[in-house]
């Protein structure tokens, strides 16, 4: 996968000439960090704040342990040996059904136990010591609403606790238009004041049961677009280009690898990882060769959306070389910083 190419190299030669005196006058050259701050190695890092078991037990234990009849349920009541007062309903969607002699009833939020006695108690003006029993035949009102990237989006029906896996399994896990990618992450909505992130790759990838979040009615679960998140390899690599960061934990070595690795052109002992910052732009100086030679992988740091990993061209590099291996239009105030750290400074060094 790779960045567009201009085919027209005097539009490249215009667009080098006008950019780079704006941007080197203009533009804070990337500063290279000794310290490890804003560079991680540590895969259980994470942006997003992932709940861990302990918080996912706590949401978990306020949920109700008996169904509650809700609208659309559909249910039987038997009074015996009263066979007028037997029959079946299909609960409105205010909760309520309406009974023979006593008219509408509010049967929505009970569980079939509540629901038998309160329904005794209104047939008891009627008949002495009626026996009354509900049966629930279809369950329509445990449901939550699954969103995002699923093959099949919409409304999930439990017929009793419903858990997260059971959710994705019955909305179609992915889509089937890239078989490449993978469920990373989900968000929870229950109510108006509780959200809860999950870390997928832990649940689906690594069988973190505990994750497997137990769900409440009505809940609204979200897995949002993984391929928003991108990093940019350039230089010399085989295929340069964008790369969305398909999944939680992607690191400089990963990233190398989906690029086809460097050309032997590459400079692998000063791979250049550059990323913005709240105030600056930052840059680390990797040596690729250490990694791969002594299995050292201190420098194998996770990356963060709108990374940019360069690899530079042994010897002198030159600036209409490195133009050839991305699109000028792409990211151009960010990337240009880049090349006056990676490139301008290297001729000049």
């Amino acid at each position: 996968m790779g960045l567009i190419r201009q085919p027209n190299s005097v539009w490249l030669l215009i667009i080098a000439l006008l950019t780079v005196p704006y941007l080197a006058g203009c533009s804070i050259p990337p500063q290279v960090l000794e310290k490890n701050d804003d560079f991680e190695v540590d895969p259980y890092e994470r942006e997003i704040p992932f709940a861990n078991p302990e918080v996912i037990r706590a949401h978990e234990a306020n949920l109700k342990q008996e169904y509650r009849i809700g609208p659309g349920d559909q249910v039987r009541i038997e009074v015996w040996n009263r066979e007028r007062l037997t029959g079946e309903h299909v609960v409105g969607p205010y909760g309520k059904i309406t009974l023979p002699m006593t008219g509408v009833y509010e049967i929505g939020g009970l569980n079939r136990d509540e629901a038998a006695g309160q329904i005794k108690q209104l047939y008891q003006q009627y008949y002495e010591d009626p026996l009354v029993t509900v049966k629930i035949l279809k369950y329509l009102n445990n449901k939550v609403y699954v969103l995002g990237r699923v093959s099949n989006p919409g409304v999930i029906h439990f017929n009793g606790d419903g858990t997260l896996l059971e959710a994705l399994s019955l909305a179609g896990g992915l889509p089937t238009r890239d078989k490449t990618i993978f469920l990373s992450k989900c968000y929870i909505v229950r109510g108006k004041e509780q959200i809860i992130w999950i870390d997928l790759l832990q649940l689906l990838q690594k069988a973190n049961i505990k994750l497997n979040i137990r769900l409440a009615n009505n809940d609204i679960i979200y897995i949002p677009e993984s391929m928003d998140a991108a990093i940019f390899m350039m230089g010399e690599v085989q295929s340069p280009g964008a790369y969305q960061i398909q999944s939680a934990g992607l690191t400089l070595m990963d990233a190398i690898n989906l690029a086809g690795g460097p050309t032997e052109n590459g400079n692998i002992n000063k791979v250049r990882l550059i990323r913005e910052m709240k105030e600056e732009k930052g840059v680390k100086i990797i040596d690729l060769e250490n990694i791969l030679a002594k299995g050292d992988f201190a420098q194998n740091y996770l990356l963060r959306d709108d990374d940019i990993i360069y690899i530079p061209r042994k010897g002198m590099a030159t600036f209409n070389y490195y133009l050839r291996q991305i699109d000028p239009f792409i990211r151009t105030f960010l990337s240009g910083a880049v090349i006056y750290e990676t490139v301008i400074k290297d001729k000049n060094n």
